[in-house]
């Protein structure tokens, strides 16, 4: 029998934020990071596979997330939700592929970073021909990240209320619950200070958010109370030290799948108040390291109206406020 190799492995891998939750936190093997291809942004229907820039090195390994890469190097795939990404394409030849690929040599695992991850994996590939190849490579294993090397600050109970909102995609994140909620601590003489980070992506192509522009246009204009503090964007340093200083983070989201943010939180002693919904119920324990807060879900944990038809009507604009208002 050929003795299999010992020496450490030249592996390709991602930059982005999935990355810094989903690596090894220590490995033998070399690891190069590289951009990749954004498929999605040429067509979102094509945002199941990529491609790495070319290069003159050769490596043994692609470390790929969500997005299958193409060529012929073998590769490891971790993913969130669904896998292969060909949403409202599962009855097609690009599906097939896709998942032929998954099913083949070249794929040599495929871990799900939680359970709500892997039950829609299974529901996705009950009835295929490759399931039985599939799910013999199919692990799961939750992000993590290290805990800092500092103390627990504390804050202090005497003073305000100290919340810290996070997500780039305000919207969908919950950021209007956050402002509605400084507006009604306001008016009831809650002493409550909530900083927001947040480039405030909001409608359009966001499968939660209403449609409109117009419906946005008055959230902006709140974000001006005194009690807000307002940061389009903050290096991830400052975020975690907002975060040691907070009772709570907030993540009211309409959905995620896994929500890097909580874990990171709750690594920098700041409990969650959170959303019952992907695989945020699975760390977080209500009453005990944070707070969930119920929303009307589907069996693999969705919230029932994402990617909803009517997200530019009238109706369903009324149904997020009103959902808004019950958060908050």
């Amino acid at each position: 029998m050929r003795k299999a190799s010992t020496r450490p492995l030249r592996i390709l891998a991602p930059t982005r934020y999935p990355w810094r939750f989903n690596s090894p936190r220590h490995s033998r093997h070399a690891i190069t990071n590289q951009p990749f291809l954004p498929m999605n942004k040429i067509d979102e229907r094509i945002e199941g596979f990529t491609l790495f820039p070319p290069t003159l090195r050769r490596y043994d390994l692609v470390h790929a997330f969500n997005r299958i890469p193409v060529g012929r190097t073998p590769y490891l795939i971790g993913f969130e939700s669904h896998l292969p990404r060909a949403f409202s394409l599962e009855s097609t030849a690009y599906f097939r592929t896709l998942t032929k690929s998954l099913a083949g040599k070249r794929c040599r695992g495929i871990v799900a970073i939680s359970r709500f991850s892997e039950r829609i994996f299974r529901k996705m590939h009950a009835e295929s021909a490759m399931a039985e190849e599939l799910y013999e490579k199919l692990e799961m294993r939750y992000p993590n990240i290290e805990i800092p090397a500092v103390e627990d600050q504390a804050p202090d109970l005497n003073g305000p209320l100290q919340l810290v909102f996070v997500g780039h995609h305000f919207a969908r994140k919950g950021g209007c619950v956050a402002v509605r909620l400084a507006e009604l601590a306001q008016e009831a003489g809650v002493d409550m200070r909530i900083t927001i980070v947040s480039g405030l992506a909001m409608g359009g192509d966001i499968w939660t958010d209403p449609a409109r522009e117009e419906y946005y246009e008055t959230w902006a204009d709140r974000l001006e109370r005194g009690t807000i503090t307002h940061h389009p964007s903050l290096p991830n340093e400052q975020v975690q030290t907002l975060l040691r200083g907070a009772h709570f983070c907030l993540l009211p989201t309409f959905g995620d799948t896994f929500g890097y943010s909580a874990i990171e939180a709750m690594a920098n002693y700041c409990p969650m108040i959170a959303t019952h919904q992907g695989a945020l119920p699975e760390f977080i324990e209500d009453d005990r390291n944070g707070i969930l807060l119920e929303l009307p879900v589907d069996s693999d944990g969705h919230w029932i109206h994402s990617s909803s038809p009517d997200r530019a009507t009238p109706g369903f604009e009324r149904m997020f406020t009103d959902e808004i208002e019950r958060l908050a």
